[in-house]
């Protein structure tokens, strides 16, 4: 049965995985649940052969390379993270920034600065700052919650609009395609930029997270973990089930250690250096010049090339000057292994399930019920919310910008509307929905490295990431009326500040969890 003829029931796997997920809080069941009825629906109703069928879906969605490499980085961060725990430099470092950071407040600034400041890739920027600042939070009694939402809205927003980073060939790659086939001669690079102020949600949702850091207005899921870890110090709340769990028992640095700050330092500036260069290398660098180089960058490369150079700097300090036994390195990477293989489970699960989805058809089905409602006015918005929909389905931004854009650049580039409105519109909703999902392996991450429960860190966002994205759909359908971007930007970031102060504990407004529990 072809894709396109499943129309409603394709939206059926991922709702279904979503909502036993927040319900059960059973991650990987609720998952395999929902790829289960996909391939049951696939086959035919068959739910027999239907489980047979998530198996291999399951196979089929690990075993490619760009996968591979991905879990292979997963891995290889968790024997990092376990060498640099024995070596005593985290603790080291984060001691020296204590000395700096008085305050709460200054701990969340200083989680969101580093989180833009490594604009080179998300994955690797959600790696760096939830390691580095987990303890500074922790120290300061930030909830694990309000750690993963720093994390994910200044890693992944950041990337995606910054000139030089992972994002941006796959970007502009889209683009070129697009422009190529319509035979459109401009630069696929300048409309790129072009499109940056449109990008109202990716902009907007970095906003809010100055705005709630500087003015403390929490609000939702979140104003409950606010309260709960300043008044009892619990960064976790009771039950909770943190994606990725150390114990101090589990790796203890050798007293005969004198840790110091270097020990971390050194393995993440070469972790940066390294897939900077492994991203222009891998792009035909110096051959070419570094935008179109990183247009062509092999991005799981790169990362997997950082992140085992930085185990080998790892190894030498422990061995070379930390004096630390060959047993006792071998431990940590093991405990390191140990920690993340839950988020290794999710991440396979939530790929199977986003196949699942494109294989039912959700994204030509979203396109195809947008494009009944679409005139040139509108086609900002309906193209916004529409990103929105598919990568909230399918858990994945790239995924979503790969359907959306053989579509709505042709819908856009025919009816007249502005083609940076219409891309930016793509870009930033494909990041919206990806915000929004339990089954997206950015918001997997950062649950990871902030330490925190998945399904606490989903509920806490999603109210956040609501307001930025209805005040973006508000500003699209201004947009589409021919008003410049950025007085729109200005007045959304009034609307933005205004929708946290209503919502925030300043007058008592609060917003109910997404589903509730009896954790609450």
């Amino acid at each position: 049965m072809a894709a396109e003829t499943h129309g409603l029931i394709s939206l059926l796997p991922a709702l279904l995985a979503i909502v036993l997920t927040l319900l059960s809080r059973q991650v990987l069941l609720s998952l395999f649940a929902g790829i289960w009825i996909g391939a049951t629906i696939l086959v035919g109703w068959n739910p027999i052969a239907g489980a047979a069928h998530s198996l291999q879906l399951v196979i089929d969605n690990i075993t490619p390379a760009f996968n591979i490499k991905l879990l292979l980085f997963t891995f290889l961060s968790g024997a990092m993270l376990g060498m640099i725990f024995l070596s005593g430099g985290m603790n080291a470092l984060a001691k020296r920034i204590i000395d700096r950071i008085r305050t709460r407040r200054q701990a969340e600034i200083g989680t969101s600065v580093l989180g833009m400041l490594i604009f080179v890739d998300s994955y690797a920027s959600t790696m760096i700052t939830g390691s580095v600042m987990r303890p500074i939070t922790d120290q300061f009694d930030i909830s694990r919650e309000k750690l993963a939402y720093l994390l994910d809205s200044t890693t992944s927003p950041v990337v995606s609009v910054a000139v030089v980073s992972t994002w941006v060939g796959f970007e502009v790659g889209l683009i070129s395609q697009q422009f190529q086939e319509l035979g459109i001669e401009t630069s696929a690079f300048v409309v790129f930029l072009q499109s940056i102020p449109y990008r109202f949600y990716s902009l907007l949702a970095v906003v809010l997270v100055f705005v709630v850091v500087f003015t403390g207005w929490n609000f939702g899921p979140m104003k409950r973990a606010e309260k709960r870890a300043k008044e009892t110090g619990k960064v976790l709340r009771d039950d909770a089930n943190p994606l990725l769990e150390t114990r101090e028992e589990d790796i203890v640095t050798p007293d005969h250690v004198d840790a110091r700050w270097w020990y971390f330092a050194l393995p993440i500036v070469t972790l940066v250096a390294v897939t900077g260069f492994g991203l222009l290398y891998s792009g035909g660098w110096p051959g070419r010049v570094p935008v179109e180089a990183l247009k062509e960058a092999a991005t799981a490369d790169a990362i997997l090339w950082g992140v085992f150079s930085a185990c080998g700097v790892l190894l030498a300090i422990l061995i070379g000057h930390a004096r630390i036994g060959l047993d006792e390195v071998s431990d940590s990477i093991f405990e390191g292994f140990k920690m993340v293989m839950f988020p290794v489970a999710v991440l396979s699960l939530a790929w199977t399930i986003g196949a699942v989805s494109q294989a039912l058809g959700v994204g030509p089905y979203v396109v195809a019920v947008s494009q009944g409602v679409i005139t040139a006015s509108l086609l900002p918005a309906v193209v916004f919310v529409s990103a929105a929909i598919i990568s909230f389905s399918i858990g994945t931004s790239w995924g979503t910008m790969g359907i959306m854009f053989p579509v709505a650049v042709p819908l856009a580039f025919n009816l007249g509307a502005p083609l940076p409105g219409a891309i930016g519109a793509i870009l930033t909703g494909s990041l919206f929905g990806d915000h929004c999902s339990p089954i997206s392996d950015t918001t997997v991450m950062s649950s990871m490295f902030a330490g925190s429960d998945h399904v606490d860190h989903v509920n806490t966002q999603i109210p956040y990431a609501v307001v930025c994205g209805s005040v973006a759909t508000l500003l699209f359908l201004a947009s589409g009326y021919g008003i410049s971007p950025l007085p729109l930007l200005a007045v959304g970031i009034v609307l933005v500040a205004v929708a946290a102060y209503t919502f925030s504990e300043r007058t008592g407004v609060s917003v109910p969890r997404v589903f509730s529990s009896d954790a609450d």
